[in-house]
């Protein structure tokens, strides 16, 4: 069946750019990014029949797009082109407090996300940008609430280490 273009157009202007905010928390390079928004949408599109009969796309489209962009990171792994966060630059402590400190602390943040194991990762993403409910991110992971509680404890605890924080903040 092929999508009324007005349709899918308004469903892409819509979610593609969830898409790409969620894969930003799970992947720094832009390329391996639009890679894999791309081939969702392309998904999306592909099983339009499906999508529509939904009444949350929302779940679909990110287990999709996380299993778009571990496809995009095999290639490039294949490629020999490193995804590895690992390898992005050390971000030394930002002295002055204006814009740029900000942006670099939220770079910092999104750093450390992408150095979590991906489930944890997953899971953190999935409740800090969108705050979802535990039950909807499970569903997402394809997981039980009770391990997505213990992902997301773990990556708290995981993040507060990695950012130097001392449980305050």
């Amino acid at each position: 069946m092929k999508p009324e273009s007005e349709d899918f157009s308004l469903f892409f202007a819509h979610w593609e750019p969830q898409v790409r905010r969620y894969l930003v928390w799970l992947e720094g390079d832009g390329a391996v990014i639009d890679d894999a928004a791309q081939e969702t949408m392309m998904s999306a599109l592909r099983y339009w029949s499906t999508v529509t009969e939904l009444q949350q796309p929302r779940a679909w489209l990110f287990k999709v797009a996380g299993q778009r962009l571990g496809d995009a990171q095999e290639a490039r792994r294949r490629s020999g082109v490193s995804t590895d966060p690992y390898e992005l630059p050390d971000r030394s402590p930002p002295g002055v407090r204006d814009a740029f400190a900000v942006q670099d602390d939220r770079l910092a943040i999104l750093d450390a996300v992408r150095k979590l194991p991906p489930r944890q990762a997953t899971a953190i993403a999935l409740q800090v940008q969108y705050d979802l409910p535990l039950d909807e991110i499970a569903g997402i992971m394809g997981i039980s609430t009770g391990s997505v509680k213990t992902h997301v404890h773990h990556a708290r605890k995981t993040l507060k280490m990695l950012l130097g924080e001392d449980g305050e903040g």
